[in-house]
């Protein structure tokens, strides 16, 4: 029988898909990529592929890139094995020795030289990794890569991505395994925070990280790779009970059962896996609402379909047996009261409900703001909503191929400072409105900024106001709230900032459908919220 091998995805992705992966009597599905997430794929391999190409025509000594050599495996380790041995400083797109002991496989996307210690494993994700939130972080440049050069930012402490720590932790494993593993078991990311300077941020691999269940003391705080361990682990142990299984009565039973979650939207196991569970299962209906060990809880306590939660006290299921289950959780008060909220829309067959008693800021003119941005993280286009006595006008700055951000981000706001002085020389009131952060925050990034109401710091964001106002169960995003709230439709039939990325792109190689496609989302988007803003405001 051939080894159970988990490659660095398993152990931070569903244990039950491990078990379907390896059960014979599952019926294998057709694989079929919604366009959203082909998007969000394509986004990443292009943000890699940026990285690396930077890297390479930086022509260090040392580098090798052995991506070419991907379609055959003996080679493709043999020639990672032999790189590494030669002492390379940076192994790009390598593949490590199958770890049959651990049951492991895995090609880390970068690998780099410890002085004479060993490698680091290293990975790029199309994500921010910096949060100012927390202690500065250790970082390197491309030019000097490895942990000896890396220094504390002094603007930026890292994220603990766990999913992104668990797999350097499983690269780390498989280092050790074949004898090539530095002397501490760190690792570092690479993601989208600086633009056209791409740093790697450096984690302990061994440094206490997550808050997690534990079955002695309720709460403990574990490293990356003790959280690896145990999640590996546990799948090495549901693969090996699923390929058992035969279809027969003997067949030992699933040591997972399917548990409706985020990632169902994307799995290939769906139809075969969460599609199959009881009209009115919790986790199937609710989905994103709750964890895994959350609905697992809940089942435990007897809360089972959309008409038990609904009709349920959190109160009394806290001070239960799902409160012992999730005593690590410190949200957990707040995420279960949503939960019952959201299985109570989902029992009388809505999607969202306004609450009474919140009002939405009103002025005689009013200005809707909307950028976009490409996978670089530089803004191309930047849409003003002006409104005044039920008439409103669509202004778009707009620069594709973004000669000059700042040139473009000015041009906007001082159209919008002279809106404002327009609105102000008239006796009119104004106020400026956007959709969560991105809009006052890249605006910032470009003094001198208007005064008064024009300033970035005067704007109101409607997400705030809306969570305040709406109970959902399809979360608070723009295209949730307006689409089951005032109805508002967008033009384009995919709408959606992944979307309009590979549209930026397209429209970039002198393709105008793409490029149309970009002006009409953005002026459905600052329509869209004027539209939720007036459905607000209506009493019924």
């Amino acid at each position: 029988m051939r080894p159970i091998l988990l490659s660095g995805y398993a152990a931070k992705s569903c244990a039950r898909a491990v078990h379907n992966a390896y059960d014979p009597t599952i019926p294998r599905p057709e694989v079929t990529v919604s366009p959203e997430l082909q998007a969000l794929f394509d986004t990443g391999v292009g943000f890699e592929a940026e990285v690396l190409d930077a890297w390479a025509a930086l022509r260090l000594p040392g580098y090798v890139d052995l991506r070419d050599l991907d379609g055959d495996k003996r080679v493709h380790i043999g020639a990672t094995i032999g790189a590494m041995r030669a002492g390379a400083a940076v192994v790009v797109g390598g593949r490590l020795p199958d770890d049959l002991d651990g049951g492991r496989t895995g090609k880390p996307d970068i690998l780099l030289r410890d002085g004479d210690h060993g490698y680091h494993p290293a990975d790029i994700k199309a994500h921010h990794v910096l949060d100012r939130k927390h202690d500065a972080a250790p970082a390197s440049t491309l030019a000097a890569p490895a942990w000896r050069d890396a220094v504390p930012l002094p603007d930026g402490g890292a994220r603990h991505r766990e999913e992104d720590l668990l797999q350097l932790a499983h690269y780390w494993r498989m280092l050790e395994a074949c004898g090539h593993a530095a002397e501490r078991p760190r690792g570092a990311i690479c993601g989208t925070d600086r633009p056209g300077s791409p740093i790697l941020i450096w984690y302990d691999l061994s440094a206490p990280a997550f808050r997690t269940f534990s079955r002695t003391s309720g709460v403990a705080t574990r490293s990356a790779l003790e959280r690896y361990d145990h999640e590996h682990g546990f799948r090495r142990r549901v693969a090996g009970v699923a390929r058992q299984r035969r279809g027969e009565p003997g067949d030992p039973a699933p040591l997972v059962e399917p548990v409706g979650q985020d990632e169902c939207a994307g799995c290939r196991w769906a139809p075969a896996c969460v599609d199959t569970l009881p009209a009115g299962d919790l986790s199937a209906e609710l989905r994103g609402a709750l964890g895994v060990r959350e609905y697992l809880a809940l089942r435990a306590a007897g809360v089972r379909t959309v008409t038990d939660l609904a009709g349920a006290d959190p109160a009394v299921l806290l001070a239960g047996l799902y409160g012992g289950e999730v005593g690590h959780l410190r949200t957990r008060a707040f995420r279960l009261r949503r939960a019952v909220t959201a299985a109570q829309l989902a029992r009388d067959g809505r999607v969202i409900r306004r609450r009474e008693g919140h009002d939405v800021p009103s002025a005689d003119v009013e200005v809707d703001i909307d950028i976009e941005w490409g996978s670089d993280d530089v803004v191309y286009l930047w849409g003003l909503l002006v409104s005044e006595g039920g008439v409103s006008s669509y202004t778009t700055f707009v620069d594709l191929a973004v000669t000059d951000e700042e040139r473009l981000a000015r041009a906007c706001l001082d159209h919008l400072a002279s809106v404002a002085a327009d609105a102000a020389a008239r006796g009119r009131s104004l106020l400026v409105f956007h959709y969560a952060s991105p809009e006052p925050r890249h605006a910032r990034r470009f003094p001198p900024l208007p005064d008064g109401p024009a300033h970035p710091d005067r704007w109101i964001d409607m997400l705030p106001l809306v969570r305040a106002a709406v109970d959902s169960r399809a979360g608070h995003g723009l295209k949730a709230i307006a689409r089951h709230g005032p109805g508002f439709a967008w033009r384009d039939p995919d709408p959606g900032g992944l979307q309009s990325q590979q549209w930026h792109a397209a429209a970039r190689e002198g393709d105008p459908v793409a490029a149309r496609r970009l002006l009409d989302y953005n002026e459905d988007d600052v329509r869209a919220t004027r539209a939720v803003r007036e459905w607000l405001r209506v009493r019924e």
